[in-house]
């Protein structure tokens, strides 16, 4: 049996499968930037302000942990081996550590959540004795698993939009083929070249699809309203590039990683709405490296970067640049680390542990290892 835990997961999650992936695009275009400046020097910081509504906390160390999409209503999609004598489940998180299965028994021999729309349907992965299989679930209509593709065997569905389409990948003898579904639960390949490995991480209503594609470099791509693939550009002395979230209005964020010299850095990035061209989002003060991993309609972006202090949650907007979370919002005891996804409201959702600081260099896995982490949705103040 295929272990999920195992299974590779991109960026846009956080402390993903071994410790799933995230990102969006902003308005360069809009402020007159040019591809891969800077930003957050140049800008006015305007300080954003939130309240914080604790959502769970986690209290299985060393059990792996995803958290990647929320929805309007605040309603959290994840899995977390709860029991240690158990296997992972696919949950939903609300507050005041309201916690829901949403794969039931189908999902026993491990499953996870990765998508939820604004109708409370999920979408996600689960173990069988085959591999991974991908599913969608209805409150009160039951879990479907989803059709594959002739040669494939596996797969993961990675997000799901309001008129319930979902997209991922297809795994098996035909190799890792990027694919989307029906409301019915229909499979449908994305277009790719060659024999390619290519992975669908997310789409928007309109049906815009973003995800990764490559063997040997790995490159940031969109498929246009479910339509011919288009490569997005790295940043400069960047090898890799990876699309991890598309907003309502095809701004795009993800990451790009892998330089000439050592150490491999990654940064947080933006492809503007209908262009090819990147926008670097920086880090934090004393930082090398960023990610990012949800972006929504207004441009707002969030992620992980590392800083003077450690590893912390940021917003980033076109008129702030990048911020700490953790000086936005006070909750006593938390360090927040990750910020995993941002709603149409500018709800954030985001992941810390108990303490008053990381060691700078001190990597993010170590700490989820070692002490329970604790979920909040931040709200911005009107």
């Amino acid at each position: 049996m295929v272990n999920l835990i195992q299974a590779c997961c991109p960026a846009k999650g956080a402390a993903r499968f071994a410790g799933r992936g995230g990102c969006r695009w902003a308005l360069a275009m809009a402020i007159g930037m040019t591809a891969g400046l800077h930003l957050t020097a140049l800008q006015a910081q305007t300080r954003l302000a939130y309240t914080a509504v604790e959502f769970a906390t986690l209290d299985n160390p060393g059990a792996t942990t995803v958290i990647r999409s929320m929805n309007s209503a605040n309603e959290v999609a994840g899995g977390f081996k709860r029991d240690r004598r158990r296997a992972s489940s696919a949950l939903i998180f609300s507050a005041n550590n309201v916690v829901e299965d949403a794969a039931g028994e189908q999902g026993a021999g491990n499953s996870v959540t990765y998508g939820i729309n604004d109708q409370g349907e999920v979408a996600g992965a689960f173990n069988t004795n085959v591999g991974l299989r991908p599913f969608r679930a209805v409150r009160r209509a039951g879990f479907q698993e989803l059709a594959l593709p002739e040669g494939s065997n596996g797969g993961v569905a990675y997000s799901l939009n309001d008129l319930g389409e979902a997209a991922g990948y297809a795994s098996g003898s035909a190799g890792i083929r990027p694919v989307w579904w029906t409301r019915r639960g229909e499979v449908q390949l994305l277009q790719t070249t060659g024999n390619q490995t290519a992975r669908a991480l997310d789409l928007n209503d309109r049906g815009d699809v973003v995800g990764v594609y490559g063997n040997d470099v790995k490159t940031a791509v969109i498929w246009p309203r479910k339509g011919g693939v288009v490569s997005l550009a790295t940043l400069a002395g960047f090898t890799h590039s990876e699309a991890v979230s598309v907003a309502e209005n095809g701004t795009v964020a993800g990451v790009a990683t892998g330089v000439s010299q050592f150490p491999n850095r990654s940064r947080a990035v933006l492809w503007p709405a209908g262009a090819q061209a990147v926008q670097d989002l920086g880090t934090l003060a004393g930082g090398t490296d960023s990610r990012a991993r949800d972006v929504n309609n207004r441009g707002e972006v969030v992620g992980t970067s590392s800083s003077a202090e450690g590893e912390r949650a940021f917003v980033w907007t076109a008129a702030s640049g990048m911020q700490d979370l953790n000086t936005l919002v006070s909750v006593p005891g938390l360090v927040m680390t990750d910020a995993l996804a941002i709603n149409k409201k500018g709800d954030i959702v985001v992941m810390g542990h108990a303490g008053q600081s990381d060691q700078p260099g001190q990597s993010r896995e170590h700490v989820d290892h070692h002490v329970a982490r604790r979920i909040f949705v931040l709200r911005p103040l009107q």
